[in-house]
């Protein structure tokens, strides 16, 4: 949303009362004071169209056909680091890793790639909200899941031939499925990742790995830890009406909750 221009919107009149002709020129305190009310209107009106503007997203600093910042990364630095020298917020933080990993799935192409990626990041993110064990384990908030040592390379790893898609999206159709993908999770409603009893009961999905077995980085068609006891491939998953298939995202499920919250009720 393009930030309004004084000029659109005048100030209101002077209120007068019932009856008043137009004020004298010497009538300087009625004139004052309608002036100054005149004038808090104004700043009122333009902060509402600013609050409008944030909710939005407008707050993202953006550059051609709605692409965020590009950050450059110095020669010494981090990703991390680099990310942290920009106004860059958690939604974005978000967008911008669904939109690295989305095509480094090789189905960049699929809307429903970003967000089965944006489900899984939110998953980690409100799971260790309410686990200290899962929190120890993933992170705590979305910068925390995302920048978690060991997790997603594009976002810790500048060798990551992804990192600069993270740290730069240049592909304007791909970055709006990016940024509809992470405002759909990040707002949390209908989590296509809550399928058990548990999770329906709890509101938190136990959905917190996942796999591209068509990625170049990809060790393999099955993920390292698809034999492990403490995870259970769980399938297609169904998202908004439509099947993202295991060919392009493998999901899995903690096969059970988190030791803390055991008992734990809503």
């Amino acid at each position: 949303m393009p930030a309004s221009s004084p000029a659109a919107h005048p100030s209101p009149p002077l209120i007068r009362a019932a009856g008043q002709g137009h004020p004298s020129p010497r009538s300087g305190p009625p004139r004052l004071a309608c002036s100054i009310l005149a004038a808090v209107r104004a700043v009122r009106l333009r902060l509402g169209l600013c609050l409008a503007c944030l909710s939005a997203g407008a707050a993202w600093a953006s550059g051609p056909e709605g692409l965020p910042v590009c950050v450059v990364r110095q020669a010494d630095e981090t990703v991390e680091a680099a990310i942290r020298r920009h106004p860059v917020g958690p939604e974005e933080l978000l967008a911008r890793l669904a939109f690295a990993e989305g095509i480094s799935t090789e189905f960049g192409e699929d809307p429903l790639v970003y967000r089965g990626i944006a489900w899984g990041v939110m998953n980690r993110v409100r799971l260790a909200e309410v686990s200290a064990q899962m929190r120890q384990r993933f992170g705590q908030g979305i910068a925390g899941v995302i920048f978690r040592r060991g997790q997603f390379n594009p976002a810790i790893s500048p060798r990551s031939p992804f990192a600069k898609d993270f740290l730069c999206p240049r592909d304007p159709q791909r970055w709006r499925l990016a940024v509809q993908a992470a405002a759909q999770a990040n707002a949390g409603d209908a989590n296509p990742l809550i399928q058990t009893e548990w999770e329906r009961t709890q509101g938190i999905s136990l959905v917190v790995n996942f796999y591209y077995p068509g990625s170049t980085q990809a060790k393999g068609p099955l993920a390292p830890w698809e034999a492990s006891p403490g995870l259970a491939f769980i399938g297609p998953v169904e998202i908004d009406g439509q099947v993202l298939g295991a060919e392009r995202i493998r999901f899995y499920r903690l096969s059970r909750p988190p030791a803390d919250l055991s008992g734990r009720k809503r």
